[in-house]
């Protein structure tokens, strides 16, 4: 809404920052350096994350919908637009605004638990390193040095 996007950009944005965890739900959530700390781990992971999405989620929803859930839940943090026949002919999604708001619900999440006592070393760089990713970033028109300024 803050960068004034077209109604169907808004929903997409909104379902992919919701849904784009979910296979990890299948799968557990295995953090980041984890994934990369390994050559192709990342990938295996991917691909076994999309199986199980095949057989536990997609039979349960009507098939129409099964191109947008690829979409919110596959390469979430791209930011695409599809072009459709239809009336509203433009379907964009801001993957890398996704990605920069859920970088900094980490960032939060680790600013509270640090907070609250838990001062661990990891949790210290991860905070660290977040902010310091995002200090001089602009994406769609907004300031995210700014944001994460606000949290000194």
């Amino acid at each position: 809404m803050e960068i004034k996007a077209c109604r169907k950009r808004c929903v997409n944005n909104y379902f992919t920052g919701l849904f784009h965890d979910l296979p990890e739900v299948l799968t557990r959530d295995i953090i980041s350096p984890v994934k990369r700390s390994v050559e192709g781990l990342s990938d295996l992971i991917k691909g076994y994350e999309k199986e199980q999405m095949e057989k536990e989620v997609y039979g349960l929803i009507p098939e129409e919908w099964h191109p947008e859930i690829r979409m919110f839940t596959e390469d979430e943090f791209d930011s695409v637009v599809t072009v459709t026949g239809k009336k509203e002919r433009f379907n964009p999604k801001d993957g890398e605004l996704v990605k920069a708001a859920d970088s900094l619900a980490g960032f939060i999440e680790a600013s509270l638990a640090i907070r609250n006592g838990s001062a661990s070393p990891d949790l210290q760089y991860a905070k660290l390193s977040v902010k310091k990713q995002y200090e001089k970033v602009n994406i769609a028109n907004i300031n995210f040095g700014e944001i994460y300024a606000d949290f000194d």
